[in-house]
C-alpha cells in the first residue's frame, strides 16, 4: 500500500487500541498486543473488530449476488423464448438481459480484483447479511449522472463553513462511494483526508476511480417504463481530474463507524453526509462518536435529512430541536445551519425522484474537555449524553447493594456513564444492558437527591 505514512499515524486496532508503533504492523496489518489479523481491499486497509474473518461476511454477500443474478438472468432468458412476443418486446428483454450480465459482471470483477470472491456461508444465511448492492445507486450518482446533485453537496457544506476555515484532517463518516470526500478533498487540499465506510462495493469504486485511476463501465437499469426515457444505459466511469496528484494524501478506509480504528483527536474536520439517521445507532452516541475523534476546537459538519431507519425506538427518532439541545449539552457551539430541499438520487433515466429535507450545520467543538459540577435539580448533561465525564460528588443511593457501590466506586472525575459501563459488563445479569442499568441508578441517584 503506497503513499500510506500520512495515514499511520492516525490509525489504531479497534479490538485493543495499539496505535502503528505500538502493537499494530501496518505493512502486515496484524495487531501484535492482541493478535487479531486485519486484511486489505485491494490498497483499502480494513480494520473491522471481527479481524480477517470480516472478509468472509463479504465473500458471503458476492455469493447472494451473484446467486440472485443468474436467477434474475435465467428469468429474463427465459422470457425471451416465449412465443407470444411481438418483435419490440422481445428486444426489449434481450437489451434488459445484456444490461444486466454486464452489470454483474463488472460487479464481480471490481470485487474479486480487490480480493473478494464469492463464498457462500451456511452459518451467515441464517442471518442477514445485508445486499452488496444496496447503494449501487450512489456509485452512479456520483461517478456517471451528468446531475448538479454532486456539486450542490460540496456547495452545501463549503458555504456552512467560515472561509476562514481551513481544515488540514479530514474524516467523513459514510463516504459511500467517494465523490463528495474527493471533491473536498481537492477544494481544501489538507494533508489528510480519510473516506470511512463499511460498503465494500463503494470503497472498490472510490479507491479504483481515485487512487488506481483505472475506468470501466457500469450499467444501469430500469425495470419499469418511463416515457420518452430508455431502459438502459451503459456509463463511462472515468477517474476524477488529479492534476496535482492529490490522490496521494487522499485514502479509502474500511471500518465500522461505531468502532473506528482511528485515534482520538486526530482530525479538525468530520463530516457526515446523510448519515446520522441510517447509521443504526443513536445520534447522543454518534455526537460522543464525533467528540472522541475530534480536535479540540474541530469542526463536524452534518448534511443529510432525519429519516431515522425504521429498526430505532421511536424515543430516538429525535426532531432537529432535541439534537440542538445534544449538541449543546456536549459543549458544541453551533455555529451556522440552513434547511434545504433538494431532489435526490435524481437519475437521467427517471421521471420520479427522491425529493428531501436536507439539515446542513457546522458545530465547533470546545477547545477544553466539559467539566461540569454536579447540581441537583438542574439539566444534568452528563445523563443525558453518555460520553461526558461524571463529576466526583457525594451521590446518596437510598438502597444498598455491591453492584451500586461497584459504580459508584468507578466514579472519578473521568469516566462516562460508556466507560463504567464496559466496566461492569461482565457483571450485569443476561438480559440487562450494562448502560442502561448505570442511567437508571444514577438517574434514580439525582431524582432523589433533587427532591
Amino acid at each position: 500500500m503506497s503513499n500510506m505514512s500520512s495515514l499511520l499515524q492516525h490509525l489504531r486496532c479497534p479490538n485493543c487500541g495499539s496505535g502503528y508503533n505500538s502493537g499494530l504492523n501496518t505493512d502486515t496489518l496484524l495487531c501484535a498486543t492482541c493478535t487479531t489479523q486485519y486484511f486489505a481491499l485491494g490498497q483499502v486497509p480494513c480494520l473491522f473488530p471481527a479481524g480477517v474473518q470480516h472478509k468472509s461476511i463479504w465473500q458471503h454477500q458476492a455469493a447472494t449476488m451473484q446467486a440472485q443474478g443468474r436467477q434474475g438472468l435465467a428469468q429474463v432468458q427465459e422470457a425471451v423464448s416465449r412465443y407470444d412476443l411481438t418483435d419490440r418486446t422481445r428486444e426489449r428483454l434481450i437489451d434488459t438481459f445484456a444490461t444486466l450480465e454486464a452489470s454483474q459482471a463488472v460487479t464481480l470483477a471490481l470485487l474479486a480484483k480487490a480480493g473478494i470472491e464469492p463464498s457462500g456461508n451456511p452459518q451467515l444465511a441464517q442471518m442477514n447479511a445485508g445486499d452488496l448492492a444496496e447503494y449501487y445507486d450512489l456509485i452512479l450518482r456520483d461517478w456517471a449522472w451528468p446531475t448538479e446533485e454532486n456539486n450542490a453537496a460540496l456547495t452545501r457544506i463549503t458555504h456552512i463553513l467560515s472561509d476562514r476555515v481551513k481544515p488540514q484532517r479530514i474524516l467523513m463518516l459514510g463516504a459511500g462511494a467517494g465523490r463528495l470526500s474527493w471533491d473536498l478533498h481537492c477544494e481544501y487540499r489538507p494533508e489528510i483526508s480519510v473516506a470511512l465506510d463499511s460498503n465494500p462495493l463503494l470503497l472498490i469504486v472510490a479507491d479504483t476511480l481515485i487512487k488506481q485511476r483505472r475506468s470501466f463501465e457500469l450499467s444501469e437499469f430500469k425495470t419499469f417504463p418511463q416515457m420518452e426515457k430508455k431502459l438502459n444505459q451503459t456509463w463511462a466511469i472515468e477517474p476524477p481530474v488529479d492534476e496535482g496528484n492529490l490522490r496521494d494524501s487522499w485514502f479509502a478506509l474500511g471500518a465500522n463507524a461505531w468502532n473506528p480504528p482511528l485515534q482520538p483527536s486526530s482530525f479538525d474536520l468530520i463530516v457526515t453526509p446523510w448519515f446520522i439517521d441510517v447509521n443504526g445507532g443513536d445520534v447522543r452516541d454518534t455526537i460522543g462518536l464525533i467528540s472522541h475523534l475530534l480536535a479540540p476546537g474541530g469542526r463536524w459538519v452534518n448534511s443529510g435529512p432525519l429519516l431515522f431507519t425504521r429498526h430505532l425506538p421511536l424515543e430516538q427518532k429525535y426532531h432537529s430541536d432535541e439534537i440542538r439541545d445534544f449538541i449543546r449539552l456536549s459543549g458544541f457551539e453551533l455555529e451556522q445551519e440552513s434547511v434545504t430541499q433538494v431532489d435526490h438520487l435524481d437519475s437521467p433515466l427517471e421521471v420520479r425522484k427522491q425529493h428531501e429535507q436536507l439539515w446542513t450545520f457546522s458545530a465547533k467543538a470546545p477547545k477544553n474537555p466539559l467539566k461540569q459540577a454536579f447540581q441537583p435539580g438542574a439539566e444534568i448533561p452528563w445523563l443525558i449524553m453518555h460520553h461526558l465525564s461524571i463529576p466526583q460528588y457525594a451521590y446518596q443511593p437510598s438502597q444498598q447493594h455491591p453492584l451500586i457501590h461497584a459504580i459508584l466506586d468507578l466514579i472519578d472525575g473521568q469516566r462516562s456513564i460508556n466507560e463504567i459501563s464496559l466496566l461492569i459488563a461482565p457483571h450485569i445479569p443476561e438480559g440487562i444492558t450494562p448502560k442502561d442499568a448505570v442511567v437508571t441508578l444514577m438517574g434514580q441517584i439525582v431524582s432523589e437527591m433533587a427532591s
